[in-house]
Formats: C-alpha cells, structure tokens, sequence
C-alpha cells in the first residue's frame, strides 16, 4: 500500500509540473509594421520627358491597396475621362483611355490613398510627374484663400485654373484644367506649370462636381490672370453670392388673421401689397419675409405683391375656413398674444417694447386696464408710461418710461385690455422683471486708426461670436484716419474688434459677384481680443490692418 501511495504522490507531481509548463501565453508576431510602402520602381521613370505611351506601373516593396482615390487623386492638367488605376499585387497600374496633350506637363497626386495591405500605412502625397513633350516644365503658383467674413483659413476649397482666354461662364459648364486644394492653413499650389497666363477661381465644390453651382456653393476669385512668373502670394476672399432670382420659398397660417410669406433672399423693390381683407402689413427683420394681416373669411387667400421694376407676383394661401373660425372663436383660439423683448432681468437702458400677434386698434385700448408697478423698499409706486407703435413694424408697440437702475417692476394687462371689432381680446397677463445697474457694465474707449480715408462700420463681438454694439464712422478726405469711439454698457467678457469698409454707404456688409467683378467689401478683425470688466473703464487702441 505504501508503495501505492508513493506512485500517486509521484503522478500527482507530474500533472501539476506539466499544467504549470502549459501555459498559454499570446504570440507578439514582431514589431508593428508602422513603415509606408516605399515605391522601388516606376515604368516609365518619375519625371520623364517625350512620354509616348498611354501605361504607367508604380512597384512598391510590399502589397498595396488604393483607398478613397477618387476624393485623394488630383490630375493635372485634368483629363476628359479617369484613367484606369488598379492596385495589383505589389503594383498599381495606370491605363489611359485617351490621347494626352502634346508638349504637356502632367501630375498624379495620390494624396494619402496609396496604403499598404497590412496596416493600412499610408504613402503620403504621393506624386507621379510625366511630360509628352522635351521638358519637364517648372513654374508654380501659391496663394491662400480666407472667409470674406471671419478672415479665417477656409479648408478644402477647390481651386482651379482656366485658359485666360475662357468665358467666364466656363466655371458652370467645364471641369478646371489644372486643379488644386487648400490645406487646414487655406493655403494652395501649383507646381509643373509652363509659361502661361490663367484665371483662378476657388469654389467650395460640396457636391464634388468640380463646377461652380451659383450661389448654393461659396466662390472666389482673383482680379486678373496669373501665370507662374509672378511668385507673389495670391490671397482670395471666399463669399456666397446674392440669389440672382426672388421666388417664394414657403407660405403659411397658423393662426386667423395672419399670413407669412417666406422668399430666398431680401424682397426686391416692394412697392405695395394688396389682398381682399387687407388691414395691414410688414417686411420682417432681414427684408426677406412678408407678414400680411387679413380679416376676411373664406378658404384662399389672395395676395399681390407689387414691385419697383418687375412685374407683380400673385399668392395664394390657404387659410381657416368659416366653420374652423368659429370653433377657435369659442374655443378661446381667437385673441391677442404678446411676446416681450426682455426677461426677468433687464438692462436698465433698453427700450422695453411688445410684439402683438395682430395689429391694436389703437382707439380701442383701455389703458385703465394696464397697470406698470415699481417696488422699493416693499412700497409699490406707479409708473407713468406711453405705448406707442413702432413706425416700422405694424404690430410693434414700444413702452416708453424711464427705468431706474437696480429695481423692480411689473407689468400687467387684464382681460380685455386690447380689444378689436373682430372681437379679437387678450388674456390677462404679468411681466416681473429687475433691472441691472451701471455697475454691472463696462466702458470701452477705443482709439481706430484707420487705412485709409473711407466709411466702416464698427462692431464688437465676443468670443461666441455674438456682435454687440455698432457705430459707424465717415471719414472725408479732410478728416483724420484716427477715430475715438466709446462703447459703453458692455457685459463684462472677452472683445474683438470689427470694421466693415462701406465704400457705398449702405450701412451693411456687400457681398461679391464673380460676373460684375466685384470683390466683397473688406472687412478687418482685430487678432487679439480687450478684456471688459464690471465698474471698469478701459482704453485701447486698433490699427486697422
């Protein structure tokens, strides 16, 4: 039995010894290949000349793939049809289907999109450079292009050259011959270029098409022909041109009574606007809508528009039966709503105003049914105020009192306070709110020194984005180029400066069009930003640049 035992406590040993040595443990398979494929050979040779044949072979040291090649791979001059490109193997071969140019430099930029088949590594701007002629030509053009409206780098923008001989209206019917891309600096070139004068146009090509679809894409251009002997920098302006053509983009009433109009771009030259039932109406902020307020009852609504210089447009709209007024009339849908211009917490400098749903009959309203409280110290005092309507909007009322700093007031309106013959009423209702003190602001005293003597118009933004107060400046041919302006009120936060120079007096931004020539305004923006504190009156000074 002894010997038993010693036999298993023998056997025992060896399967632990043997568990513990069969560990399994993972297999590193070496270094991670981090390493791009690395291109060995090129039939015909990079950079050759007198370039006869319509095949290319590129044989690289490991397997290769292509990915993404048709936003990566750039053809210049462009060719009417791609090339056949296919990744065999350890090679990518390259199969023209058409006669090239004679006497012509050309270039394949892969960008990143030859990658090996393992890892994925990609062969970094890559490029295969070839000409049909005796000389491989050498001259190159460099340019930025920027937003016209923030100055900021504009990324992935699609520039092309076009024979200066063209049409302008090439863009819209004809790829570029020679295209390039600005990198996340907004800067682009042109290299292997012979002794030629083009145009430049950038475009921010979204649907890939490389044409330029109007104003639904972004545009810029340069003011002359270029060509590579001239190796100044080339900085362009990237704006979205004006809609050429009004029309009505959507329509609708949600509630009796009111009835807007929505177009693409700022209404051209309204002279009048006439419907059945018309009792009144206004173009919204921006002058790209049309509010018209009707008391008829029927199905359509019919409204004319009347213009300057064209012909009258005719709209038609469906609108609240008689049987769906009258259910909304006893249902209480059929009132007066107001929607303040302020909150809760108020600047005690702003002009409190309301917006009403539908135009007061100003002889109706019962004044002894608005009541406007101050507190102070727990005692309530009233407040004398005029409700007069605004002279540019039809159903603005604008409350003119004199607020105090750092207190408290409430408005109210009872029922019935605002009444019409349609018997149209309001609910009663009450604003509280509490205005802020001088305290709470700052004020900016800002020195400008101007480029020139021109007009612009100056505004602050934070770093939001957010514009806050605007001046603008005329500067005559007799004035100085140095301006002070102050700004006061201004919440506590970080500031940029803005100017715009109006050469045509309009007081707002104008656009380009790439037909007339005509470049967006300049606009300048300070690089660096002033710090405005609470109780704080700072001075600074910008030279405009």
């Amino acid at each position: 039995m002894f010997k038993n035992l010693k036999q298993l406590s023998i056997y025992i040993c060896i399967v632990i010894f043997c568990t513990q040595c069969a560990q399994i443990t993972p297999l590193t398979g070496g270094k991670k290949d981090i390493l791009p494929p690395k291109l060995i050979e090129a039939i015909p040779n990079n950079a050759s000349t007198n370039f006869i044949s319509n095949k290319i072979e590129l044989k690289f040291d490991e397997y290769v793939s292509l990915k993404d090649l048709s936003n990566q791979l750039i053809i210049t001059p462009q060719t009417n049809q791609l090339p056949d490109i296919q990744a065999v193997g350890k090679s990518i071969k390259i199969l023209f289907n058409e006669a090239l140019l004679p006497n012509t430099t050309y270039k394949l930029s892969f960008g990143n999109s030859i990658v090996d088949m393992r890892e994925s590594n990609p062969l970094s701007n890559f490029e295969y450079v070839f000409s049909t002629g005796n000389n491989i030509d050498s001259l190159s053009i460099n340019g930025r292009i920027e937003n016209a409206l923030t100055n900021k780098s504009a990324e992935n923008i699609l520039v092309g050259l076009y024979p200066s001989n063209s049409s302008d209206s090439i863009i819209y019917n004809e790829k570029p011959l020679y295209i390039s891309k600005t990198n996340s600096s907004g800067n682009f070139s042109f290299n292997y270029l012979s002794n030629k004068n083009y145009k430049i146009i950038g475009i921010k090509d979204d649907n890939k098409n490389l044409l330029y679809d109007g104003s639904a894409e972004e545009i810029c251009f340069w003011k002359k022909d270029v060509s590579g002997i001239d190796t100044s920098l080339i900085t362009m302006k990237l704006f979205k041109e004006e809609r050429n053509k009004q029309f009505l983009k959507k329509s609708y009433s949600n509630e009796y009574g009111k009835a807007v109009f929505i177009y693409n771009k700022e209404i051209d030259g309204l002279k009048k606007v006439s419907a059945n039932g018309l009792v009144s109406y206004t173009e919204n902020k921006g002058k790209d809508s049309l509010t018209v307020y009707y008391n008829t009852i029927f199905d359509t609504l019919k409204v004319i528009v009347e213009y300057n210089s064209k012909p009258n447009d005719t709209l038609l709209l469906k609108i609240q039966s008689s049987s769906e007024f009258e259910k909304n009339k006893v249902n209480g849908r059929f009132k007066y709503t107001l929607k303040p211009n302020f909150s809760t917490n108020v600047a005690y400098f702003t002009p409190l105003s309301f917006d009403f749903n539908f135009p007061l009959d100003q002889n109706t309203i019962n004044f002894n049914k608005i009541l406007f409280l101050e507190t102070k110290d727990s005692v309530k005092s009233k407040m004398d105020f005029k409700l007069t309507k605004s002279k540019t909007n039809e159903v603005k009322y604008n409350l003119e009192t004199n607020l105090k700093e750092d207190a408290q007031y409430s408005i109210m309106f009872d029922k019935a306070a605002f009444t019409d013959k349609y018997g149209r009423t309001n609910d009663s209702i009450r604003y509280d709110f509490k205005t802020t003190s001088s305290e709470d602001y700052g004020i900016l005293n800002l020195k400008i020194s101007f480029p020139k003597k021109e007009n612009y118009l100056i505004s602050l933004f934070n770093e939001k984005g957010e514009e806050t107060i605007a001046e603008k400046v005329e500067l005559a041919l007799t004035s100085s180029s140095d301006q002070l302006i102050s700004f006061k009120n201004l919440k506590p936060g970080n500031y940029f400066f803005k100017a715009v120079e109006d050469a045509n007096k309009n007081n707002h931004f104008d656009t380009g069009d790439y037909f007339l020539k005509k470049q967006p305004e300049i606009i300048f923006i300070s690089t660096s930003s002033i710090k405005i504190l609470s109780g704080w009156e700072i001075e600074n000074e910008w030279i405009v640049k």
